[in-house]
């Protein structure tokens, strides 16, 4: 998996953002629910959040765990004081400002751009111009189709499957999702194909995203061939979003999977 998103992650650092930051809560969050240490496992999800909002998806995972409670409760106690800590380091008059800042730019910034979305790609492709908000209901919709198998929610492969889905759904579904944030995505396809079953499909599926989604920034593809049809086209996300359509489809059959790889 390193491997796999060993570029990614250096298009991130390079690019000082955190998005390998958000990749490595989430997926630790997971680690920590399954070993039953919800309290760190509900700081790493709501750290999460607060660095960028879009990680508030990985309380989907909260759904498969017992004690669901006490997630609630540490996840509260988390959110009050992630809320309270900045009140160590400005005062109380700062604080509201910049509360009020963010939440301007979170509304003024939606209709800037399409980024490297589900979004841009129908725009680019298509010239299609739907609503966001629409896409995204859509998309939730469809994320949550798996969730009515409540009794595959103990299944390791299960959940396994959901946490891929969440990295790559929070990626293609954004708006401002930029070449630095596919780490996120890539992330959840090197968990995906680790353990799907090679077939054919898959494994054009992963080495199309390699390919469009992991080299086309960089200087292997040539910079005419980039600017003239990666960029254009939104080739970046294109195989994520097959990719995340395919999981969603292995969750509902996981005929592709064998259970017995669960410990």
């Amino acid at each position: 998996m390193l491997l796999i998103v060993l570029i990614e992650l250096l298009t991130s650092m390079q690019s000082q953002q955190s998005n390998a930051l958000i990749a490595g809560l989430l997926i630790f969050s997971f680690e920590l629910l399954e070993k039953k240490y919800y309290l760190f496992a509900t700081l790493c999800i709501v750290f999460s959040i607060f660095i960028k909002l879009f990680g508030i998806v990985g309380f989907a995972l909260f759904l498969f765990y017992p004690k669901k409670w006490k997630l609630a409760l540490y996840s509260i106690f988390w959110t009050i004081f992630m809320l309270v800590l900045p009140l160590i380091f400005i005062d109380y008059e700062q604080y509201i400002k910049l509360f009020n800042s963010y939440f301007s730019l979170l509304k003024n910034d939606h209709d800037l751009s399409y980024g490297y979305s589900l979004m841009g790609w129908l725009n680019s492709w298509f010239s299609i111009s739907i609503n966001k908000n629409i896409i995204v209901s859509i998309g939730a919709l469809v994320f949550l189709i798996p969730l009515v198998k409540i009794q595959m929610y103990k299944e390791f492969i299960f959940k396994y499957l959901m946490l891929a889905s969440i990295l790559i759904w929070i990626v293609i579904f954004n708006h401002k999702a930029e070449s630095p944030t596919f780490i996120i995505a890539m992330s959840g396809v090197a968990l995906w194909f680790i353990f799907s079953e090679k077939s054919v499909l898959n494994i054009i599926l992963f080495i199309s995203a390699f390919v469009l989604t992991t080299l086309s920034p960089t200087d292997i593809f040539p910079n005419i061939f980039r600017e003239a049809i990666v960029y254009p086209y939104s080739l970046k996300v294109f195989p994520c979003i097959l990719i995340w359509m395919k999981i969603i489809y292995d969750l509902m059959t996981l005929k592709n999977y064998s259970t017995s790889n669960n410990n």
